[in-house]
């Protein structure tokens, strides 16, 4: 038990050196008005962390991996058809915020008000969060080396709860300490001319995610429906 609680610390502390999340989050927190609001991005990343890696200890996700398969190999014009229309839609939704934004600051600036600071709900925060999280979990090695070796031991499911949470709280450990840190330089100069250069493009990376989204599941979608024909 002492071997596998020192092999958690120590591949949940690499994990946690995560260069991207923190980059991730201090867009995000320059982006919040309610600078406690960011709790709900770390929160994000923490609950799928926890859920994906349960569901890969368990065998849901291989399980869910395999449905899905099957039914792309069953009904491939259904499948994918859905998933190109999916697409349109998704990009259809993107382009009309990307639409949205810029006609706000075209009108901001010509009426010359001040532009109000972007911002995101605690909804988005933590949607996002999940979403970071588990883009970040197909090439999390430590976490599937963490993973196998808690296979291993064959827990009860309290303890695999418990090490899979451990887990978690180093790895999300960087973003907490980020959080405060954070805080105790805001207003400073560095830090607002930071905020400033990230206020002017944060408005558009919720609509380009979502464009660039759209056009994964659009692209994707249509060049399997092709390949049957």
């Amino acid at each position: 038990m002492l071997t596998l609680l020192a092999t958690t610390l120590t591949t949940s502390f690499f994990d946690s050196l995560n260069p991207s999340a923190i980059a991730q989050q201090m867009v995000l927190q320059a982006m919040v008005k309610k600078k406690r609001h960011t709790w709900f991005f770390i929160l994000g990343i923490s609950l799928a962390n926890i859920l994906m890696g349960l569901a890969i200890y368990y065998g849901i996700a291989a399980w869910i991996s395999r449905l899905l398969e099957q039914g792309s190999t069953q009904y491939p014009l259904p499948f994918y058809g859905a998933e190109t229309a999916a697409g349109v839609m998704i990009g259809g939704i993107g382009l009309w915020l990307l639409r949205k934004t810029i006609r706000q600051k075209i009108t901001a600036d010509a009426a010359q008000t001040p532009k109000t600071p972007a911002s995101l709900s605690p909804v988005s925060l933590f949607v996002l969060g999940a979403a970071f999280c588990m883009v970040e979990l197909t090439s999390a090695m430590p976490y599937f080396g963490f993973l196998a070796i808690l296979a291993e031991y064959q827990l009860a499911a309290p303890l695999v709860v418990a090490f899979v949470c451990l887990y978690t709280f180093v790895y999300a450990f960087p973003l907490i300490l980020l959080y405060f840190v954070y805080n105790k330089v805001q207003g400073t100069g560095l830090i607002q001319r930071l905020e400033r250069v990230l206020q002017k493009v944060s408005r558009y990376i919720v609509p380009a995610a979502v464009c660039i989204l759209g056009l994964f599941c659009l692209v994707h979608g249509a060049k399997n429906l092709l390949i049957p024909l």
